[in-house]
């Protein structure tokens, strides 16, 4: 839904921006890309260069946490679910009923058996709402979080209380990410609204259709 690479390539080139002008010495910043994605991998590019290891892929998992992931609820809402402390991967067991399985009973072992672990996740959360999967995994001190799409955001509580949209000039946005507490700066332009130029545009020979 969005340019990812274009904005976190963005991000980059402000922050190495920044670090440029606070050495105060002239320099090109050299940003691109395909390396700025390449950064997000995170210890792959290691991992393969020292032990030729090659990661499956493995969707919104992790290698060495499981489960973790996106599934699917029975209301046709998703949540994400992360267990990546041992004794929070044991309290998850027993909400999903697998609390004496020894092959879930240690890091090692629920790695060893992803796919048997991750089809019983699935199919609990296919049995359950997504209120209650979130309220189970709540009981439980578990991490886990109702994915959501822009009506549920525009209706949560916890982006009205932080604030997390503005409206500029009658143009609702995602406020800064960063809040800093002496100079909290400010979002003073929305951009050109939508056709706010297109008459000149079209009064110059151009049509809606070009």
């Amino acid at each position: 839904p969005i340019a990812l690479t274009d904005e976190v390539t963005g991000l980059a080139a402000a922050f190495a921006t920044m670090v440029a002008i606070h050495s105060g010495v002239g320099q090109v910043v050299d940003v691109n890309l395909l390396e700025t994605m390449f950064q997000l991998m995170g210890p792959l590019p290691s991992l393969y260069a020292l032990t030729g290891e090659q990661q499956r892929r493995l969707g919104s998992g992790l290698p060495y946490s499981v489960p973790r992931g996106t599934y699917r609820c029975s209301d046709g809402t998703w949540v994400a679910i992360s267990t990546s402390s041992d004794s929070v991967a044991n309290r998850v067991m027993t909400v999903l009923g697998v609390g004496d399985d020894e092959r879930f009973a240690s890091f090692a072992g629920r790695v060893e058996h992803r796919d048997e672990l991750e089809a019983v996740t699935a199919a609990w959360c296919a049995r359950h709402t997504r209120e209650e999967v979130l309220a189970a995994f709540d009981a439980a001190h578990a991490a886990a979080g109702p994915v959501m799409d822009m009506a549920d955001i525009a209706a949560d509580p916890h982006f009205a209380a932080r604030q997390a949209v503005v409206e500029v000039d009658g143009s609702p946005m995602q406020a800064l990410v960063a809040r800093l507490s002496a100079t909290p700066g400010a979002l003073r332009w929305p951009g050109r609204r939508l056709d706010a130029d297109g008459q000149a545009i079209r009064s110059s020979g151009w049509s809606a259709a070009t």
